[in-house]
This record gives structure tokens, sequence and C-alpha cells, in this order.
């Protein structure tokens, strides 16, 4: 029987963990994770001030999800956010976006967006039942530096 997601532990992401972060988000083909996004440049990422981050850990020590984002101004962003099979339909996602939007909240961001892939359903009934709308007539743009 599997555990309870009330007995996951939810804790911020150190710089000891970016190579479990990777890990973890390279395990999801609907998560974008990008090739370059490796230990070494979370590692950098997490030491940023404007980073937002959280593991949720099962009683074995295992990853079952994992929260990463990130700050301008009064505004946030979901990077990647990802919660495996067996803890899903639980909370545990919402509570990873509950501990991200509490960082965000208090230094003062206003407004937060993420990206979904158009071909991820469940990630977009999710993403909708959090409070998020997809935005009408704003067209994303973006590049590679």
């Amino acid at each position: 029987m599997d555990e309870p997601t009330q007995q996951v532990l939810l804790r911020r992401a150190m710089i000891r963990d970016a190579e479990r972060l990777e890990r973890f988000f390279r395990g999801f083909d609907e998560v974008s994770f990008c090739e370059w996004q490796d230990a070494r440049f979370l590692r950098g990422v997490l030491l940023q001030e404007t980073t937002t981050a959280y593991l949720a850990i099962d009683a074995s020590g295992e990853v079952v999800g994992a929260v990463i984002g990130g700050m301008l101004g009064t505004r946030g962003t979901i990077n990647h956010l990802a919660v495996s099979p067996r803890h899903r339909t639980r909370g545990l996602g919402q509570r990873l976006v509950e501990a991200a939007s509490a960082d965000m909240k208090r230094v003062g961001v206003l407004r937060m967006f993420l990206f979904v892939d158009d071909a991820n359903l469940a990630g977009k009934r999710f993403w909708a039942a959090q409070g998020f709308c997809e935005p009408r007539g704003e067209i994303t743009f973006e590049r590679d530096l």
C-alpha cells in the first residue's frame, strides 16, 4: 500500500540537492528539462536569492516531487514541477505550488507564470486547478542565449 502524501516531507532544495533534482526532473518526458540544465547549472541556480525550490521526500528518502522557479520584480515563474506517478492526485503537487507561491508572495511577487506543452493535457488540467489560466491575446517569444 502506498504511503499517504501527508507523510511526505517538503523541504527547501539546497545546493547539495542539485544532482537529485537533475535526476528526478530528467525522469519525466512531460517536463521540458533542457540538456544544458545539469547539476552544475542547477547549483548556480540554487545559489541565487531569487530562486525558490522544494523537494518532496518520502519516508525512505526518495524524491517523489520537486518544484523550482524564480522571481524577477513583481513576476515569478515555475520553471519545473514534477510528482512521481504513485503520489499524484493526492495534493502533493498543490503543496509544492503553495510552497513556491508563498516564497514569491513574501518578496512581493504579484503574478506567476509558467509554460505547459500543448500536448500535456494532464498538466493543463493540474495548472487550471491551481488557479492558473491561459492568457488570451499573448504570444510568448523566446530564444536560447
